[in-house]
C-alpha cells in the first residue's frame, strides 16, 4: 500500500511539472549571445602559426568587451571556457568566418533585447567592430 501511494504521488508530481511550462529565461537573447560571442572568441582565439596579428587582438578585446556589457545585465556564472566544442578540423580563414557568422548571430540576439541600461547599444558597438577586425583579419589571410 505504501508502495503505490508513493508511485501515485511521484505520477502527480511528474505530472504537474510537465504541465507548467516552465517561465523564459530573462534576457534569454542575451544568453544566446553570450554563448555565441565565447565561441567566436574560441575560434580565434589561437590562430594556425601560434601567433595572433593585430587585427584578431582586437577582435578578442572587442569580444572581450561586448561580453563583459552583457554579464553586467545578465549574470549567467560562466567564464571564456564554457561554450560548445569547436570543429577542430577547421582550417584558419573557416575559423575566422566561423567566428564572423556568430558574431552576425550575437549581434542579431542583442538587438533582441532592451534592459534600459544602454548594455545593449555598447554591446552591439563592441559586437560591429569585433566583426570589422575579423573581416579585416580575413582579408589578410587570402
Amino acid at each position: 500500500m505504501k508502495f503505490t501511494r508513493t508511485l501515485a504521488t511521484i505520477a502527480v508530481a511528474l505530472a504537474s511539472s510537465a504541465a507548467t511550462p516552465s517561465a523564459p529565461a530573462k534576457y534569454g537573447s542575451y544568453q544566446s549571445a553570450l554563448s555565441q560571442l565565447r565561441t567566436a572568441r574560441a575560434y580565434i582565439e589561437h590562430p594556425d602559426n601560434g601567433e595572433l596579428h593585430d587585427q584578431e587582438k582586437s577582435a578578442i578585446a572587442e569580444m572581450d568587451a561586448a561580453i563583459n556589457e552583457l554579464e553586467s545585465v545578465v549574470k549567467d556564472g560562466k567564464s571564456l571556457a564554457d561554450h560548445p566544442p569547436l570543429d577542430s578540423h577547421l582550417g584558419w580563414i573557416p575559423r575566422l568566418n566561423k567566428a564572423a557568422e556568430l558574431l552576425n548571430k550575437a549581434h542579431d540576439n542583442v538587438q533582441k533585447e532592451d534592459d534600459g541600461s544602454g548594455a545593449r547599444d555598447r554591446a552591439l558597438q563592441h559586437i560591429a567592430q569585433a566583426h570589422k577586425f575579423v573581416e579585416q583579419a580575413i582579408a589578410l589571410e587570402q
